[in-house]
């Protein structure tokens, strides 16, 4: 059979001559040239017109383009604006700028109405042209098509219609070319034309799987006497169409008559196609000749093994077994496209030899359909195969199952009873037992007196066992036990009843029988369970201590021990047994040995278990109970990689671990820090299932893990979560307090103090009341009701004396103390207090606020040594950056700079502060600095406070005091910049006076007096409310004056600081000024 394959696109585009347009004259028809030029000189505006013109008519086209544009761009509404435009486009044109030729085209062809000497046929085949030329081939089809009945001239219609039809042809559009070479050849084109016409539509019925109606349209060709090419493409196109046809007669006469009128590659597709049509006729010889010239043409072509396959064919058909052979050999071991076919063939020399070889032809057509099964002659391989397996000198029945299934289907065959039984036979082996019951069935119903019914007895009964139809099982084994009492198989009968108990859960029946088979000491592999089943019976019946010998039995030959470590045999229900054994150590309350044997299922068993999903669960849960934390994290781990992995029978026997496994892998990373993870642990076991009894605990232990993580409102929400999900929670208390810890986090504290208030009247007797209590007292705090924390400070100390919170509530205690400003007794207390507490980290505590007592009652000195003193004796103490800052603070106020400066300096180094007290201290360090001189150090430590207080209330101070600083750092340029920001603002206050204030004495340092005299004027007349550097900004302007030598304009300046701003500080400096002015006039 010979397929159709896709041709050659023998020509894919066509462009259709340039139309003689560029020679088409510009010259005024109607006219003379002297009435023409009269005209010119009666109208001036035509005179471009009619250069662009001559222009054109002489071929001088770029001027002629130059001025037909000029022309319509002066008067584009003219009466010849449109005679202008098809100069333009005929000198675009010309000149071969189609792109340029296109517009003024388009333009034309827009208008309904033309010039009389206009014609728009024209336009339209040459913007047609322009837009083949440029590519643009269905803007081309497109516009020929809307104009294609305004087209009248016979050469213009048919150049239409043909580029309709090759634009349609190159675009793959087989209907629309069929459509309009239709209208083409219906116009009566040219021959040649004509003929690429009806091959077109040829083709085109071709792609559209209609071969009749191709070959009428190429039949018409050969009758044009056009170009022989024609004829030539049309009959070699033919053949392909006849052969789709199966008309391979007519395939082949129109191969033989194109053959001589092709050329290269064309030719050599043809000699090929001509082989295989020869072939199907039967005409071997020839078709080997003509595959063999394809060959010798084309050894690597596209079609060469096609080509090799149907020569070696040839041979075969021909008898020349040796010769078709080989070739097909060469083929099979090539892999290629007909290996398959090849394999086929090839195995079909071997059964036609005399004597066949079978052997030989099975080999071949095993390995073929081991390597084609998804070739689409899969069926005829299988087929040969069966054929051959079944005559071959030694038949293999695990191969020749599917072989006997396909011979029971054919009557003709004598021994059906024989193929039948041994197909039974065969599938049960492979463990198709259903297959295997069926064919059971059938021979029991076919050939119940046949000689092998006993067999087929037990093996019906052996084949519902395994099943797991166990009460049909039962039944069969019954009947045969009683029919074939004699029979070899009456103690695998008996086994089989046992296993039958032991699958029904009937430990107690399974036992009895099992130990009437052990009495008969049975031999074979059949009873290598039989340990097992007695160990599984005791351990369903909880014994465990019982259960270890049996299962320790049954392992025993599976499980071995060396020098070079264990190695286990895996085998039925040996990972099952493994894990009992486990089981019953843990339940005897040996987790070493139970963990010893689960180290074995699950490193050294080979191969895939079901039983590893729960091995690794146990390992994980045994090791986390005996506290081995990294070994639990290695099984936890291992079960979720294995079940996240392609590994379906891991997955199908994970599900009940799964929320074992996510809960004991929650409490590793608590117990190692990993909050996060834990929170995600503990979650999965609740969205996993969330009835499982380990749920109600994970969901606590996710809010838990959550509130430790930092994530405090997801806490609080998991928290209200559980309480509503879990109304009977077995540790409801502790959910609640941890509801009430997790809003308190957040400063939620009237509801935080609602769940602490809970625990003391619901659970008062918990382990956590007295910490539910000081939880309540911070809420309070946090509430600004100091008196009911005090309160609640107070209960706890008289219900809970012993608790371990007591000495910090004393301290806190004395804390609030503090907020209430009774500065004097609370120095009088903590004083009594510290002379009674000998505990450290209290004491410690007691000092630093019996010294921030002093601070806020104002006694600095003394609050500075005894700051000093902490700070010598707790140099890593909690509290160091507030020390240090509070140390700084009443140094300060002391006017001792340089000591405040330091405390300030050593404050800022200090991590992990709170970053309200951060920010103050940055910006008392910055402060100091500028105080001390200490200018570029100063405005670093502003530039600092800025880049991390963007937000601060003292953020214009800070800007204010790096501008400053660096403007007395020699900076004044970029102290300008700086002080521009704080002016830009749209806010007024005191550092916008400064700031103003201070641009003027920059642009005064700078030598720029003018505009420092702007500035100040800026301050006196527009912030009358800060009248102190009003009258700064004045005297300013004077000591300018005098510098510029204008004494007396000076002087008025500083009279008027005299009179205006009396009261203020300038006034003195003003009057010194002028005493000053007075004495340098003297002398």
């Amino acid at each position: 059979m010979i397929s159709a394959l896709p041709f050659r696109l023998l020509v894919t585009s066509y462009l259709l001559p340039f139309l003689s347009l560029a020679g088409y004259s510009q010259e005024e028809k109607e006219k003379a040239p002297a009435a023409a030029e009269t005209q010119s000189k009666a109208d001036p505006t035509l005179e471009q017109y009619f250069v662009a013109n001559g222009a054109y008519n002489r071929k001088l086209y770029p001027v002629a383009i130059q001025q037909y544009q000029a022309f319509l761009k002066a008067q584009p509404e003219h009466a010849k604006a449109d005679l202008a435009r098809r100069g333009l486009a005929l000198s675009h044109y010309a000149s071969k700028q189609y792109k340029e030729a296109s517009t003024p085209l388009a333009t034309l062809l827009a208008k309904e109405n033309l010039d009389p000497a206009i014609s728009r046929e024209r336009l339209v085949m040459m913007q047609g042209q322009c837009l083949l030329i440029t590519n643009e081939k269905e803007k081309s089809k497109a516009l020929y098509i809307t104009e294609i009945t305004n087209l009248k001239t016979p050469a213009y219609l048919n150049a239409a219609l043909a580029t309709i039809s090759d634009v349609s042809f190159s675009s793959g559009a087989w209907d629309e070319v069929v459509q309009w070479t239709t209208k083409l050849t219906a116009a009566k084109p040219n021959k040649s034309r004509a003929a690429r016409a009806y091959y077109q539509q040829g083709y085109s019925q071709y792609q559209l799987k209609a071969p009749q109606k191709a070959i009428e349209a190429l039949a018409k060709i050969e009758a044009l006497d056009a170009d022989p090419v024609w004829t030539t493409r049309g009959l070699y196109l033919s053949g392909d169409c006849h052969n789709q046809l199966k008309n391979s007669a007519e395939a082949m006469q129109a191969f033989e008559k194109a053959l001589p009128g092709l050329k290269g590659k064309d030719a050599i597709e043809c000699r090929y196609r001509l082989g295989l049509t020869r072939f199907v006729l039967k005409q071997y010889e020839k078709s080997a000749e003509d595959l063999a010239a394809y060959l010798a043409a084309a050894v690597e072509g596209q079609h060469s093994a096609e080509a090799k396959l149907y020569l070696a064919r040839t041979h075969l058909e021909r008898g020349e077994l040796e010769a078709a052979g080989e070739q097909l050999a060469s083929l099979v071991s090539e892999e290629g496209k007909v290996a398959a076919r090849s394999a086929l063939w090839h195995a079909r020399v071997y059964t036609r030899g005399d004597p066949a070889d079978y052997d030989r032809a099975s080999t071949i057509l095993a390995t073929a359909t081991k390597e084609h099964g998804e070739s689409s002659i899969i069926n005829d391989l299988r087929f040969d195969f069966a054929n051959a397996l079944m005559a071959r000198s030694k038949p293999d029945w695990e191969e020749a199952l599917a072989s006997l299934v396909l011979l029971s289907s054919e009557e003709s065959f004598g021994q059906q009873g024989e193929v039948l039984s041994q197909i039974s036979v065969c599938q049960q082996k492979l463990g198709k037992y259903e297959e295997s019951l069926a064919s059971n069935n059938k021979f029991l119903a076919e050939h119940l007196e046949h000689r092998l019914i006993a067999e087929a007895r037990f093996i019906k009964a052996e084949n519902l066992f395994l099943l797991g139809r166990l009460d049909e099982a039962s039944k069969s084994y019954a009947e045969f036990l009683a029919t074939h009492a004699e029979h070899p198989n009456q103690l695998a009968a008996s086994f089989r009843q046992a296993q039958i108990h032991h699958a029904s859960g009937r430990w107690a029946e399974c036992l009895t029988t099992s130990a009437a088979i052990v009495a008969a000491n049975p031999k074979g592999t059949l009873y290598s369970q039989l340990p097992f089943m007695i160990g599984d019976s005791l351990f369903r019946q909880e014994k465990w201590e019982e259960a270890v010998e049996p299962l320790s039995e049954f392992l025993s030959t599976r499980i071995t021990q060396t020098d070079d470590g264990i190695s286990v045999t895996p085998g039925p229900n040996v990972d099952t047994a493994m894990i009992q054994l486990a089981v019953c150590h843990d339940r005897g309350g040996h987790k070493d040995k139970a963990l010893a044997q689960l180290d074995v299922v699950v490193n050294k068993y080979p191969g895939q278990t079901s039983q590893l999903p729960l091995a690794l669960a146990e390992q994980g849960r045994l090791a986390y109970e005996n506290e081995n934390l990294p070994l639990a994290r290695t099984a936890l781990e291992k079960f979720r990689e294995l079940d996240a992995s392609e590994d379906e029978l891991f997955s199908k026997s994970a599900g009940k671990q799964r929320p074992r496994v996510d809960y004991y892998l929650g409490w590793v990373d608590a117990l190692e820090g990993k909050h996060a993870a834990a929170a995600s642990s503990f979650k999965a076991v609740v969205d996993t299932q969330s009835d499982h009894p380990l749920a109600p605990d994970a969901a606590l232990q996710h809010g838990i893990a959550l509130f430790n993580a930092g994530s405090l409102e997801e806490s609080s929400k998991q928290f209200q979560a559980v309480l509503t999900g879990y109304d009977k929670h077995p540790k409801i208390a502790r959910v609640i307090y941890h509801l009430g810890l997790s809003l308190a986090r957040q400063k939620i504290f009237t509801e935080a103090a609602k769940q602490f208030q809970r625990i003391s009247e619901e659970f008062g007797t918990s382990d956590f009341a007295d910490h539910a209590l000081y939880e309540w007292a911070w809420c309070e705090r946090g509430s600004k009701r100091q008196d009911e924390a005090v309160k609640l400070y107070e209960v706890l100390l008289k219900d809970h004396s012993d608790s371990t919170l007591a000495p910090k509530v004393q301290g806190e205690l004395a804390e609030l103390n503090l907020d209430k400003s009774a500065q004097d007794k609370i120095i009088t207390d903590l004083s009594t207090t510290l002379e009674k507490v000998k505990e450290a980290s209290l004491r410690e505590e007691l000092r630093y606020q019996l010294a921030s007592a002093h601070f806020k009652k104002g006694d600095h000195s003394s609050a500075a040594e005894q700051f000093d003193s902490l700070l010598e004796d707790y140099p890593e103490s909690r509290f160091l950056a507030s020390m240090h800052f509070q140390a700084g603070e009443s140094q300060l106020q002391l006017k001792e700079i340089e000591k405040a400066q330091g405390h300030f300096t050593e404050a800022v180094g200090i991590k992990g502060s709170p970053q309200s007290l951060v920010e103050s201290i940055t910006m008392r360090l910055a402060e100091t600095q500028a105080l001390t001189g200490q200018h570029s150090e100063a405005a670093a430590s502003y530039q600092t406070f800025l880049e991390k207080f963007p937000d601060s209330r003292w953020t214009r101070n800070a800007q204010f005091g790096f501008a400053f600083a660096t403007e007395n750092g020699g900076g004044a340029a970029a102290a300008l910049l700086e002080y521009a920001k704080i002016l830009e603002e749209p806010k007024t206050d005191l550092w916008t006076v400064r700031s103003r204030f201070q641009t003027g004495s920059c642009q005064v340092t700078l030598k720029k007096s003018d505009q420092a005299v702007i500035e100040f004027v800026k301050v006196e007349i527009s912030y009358p409310q800060y009248p102190q550097w009003q009258a700064q900004a004045v005297v300013e302007i004077g000591k300018i004056l005098l510098a510029q030598e204008k004494p007396q304009q000076a002087k008025e300046r500083f009279e008027e600081v005299l009179s205006r701003f009396a009261k203020e500080q300038a006034a003195t400096a003003a009057k010194d000024l002028i005493e000053s002015m007075k004495v340098s006039d003297a002398n």
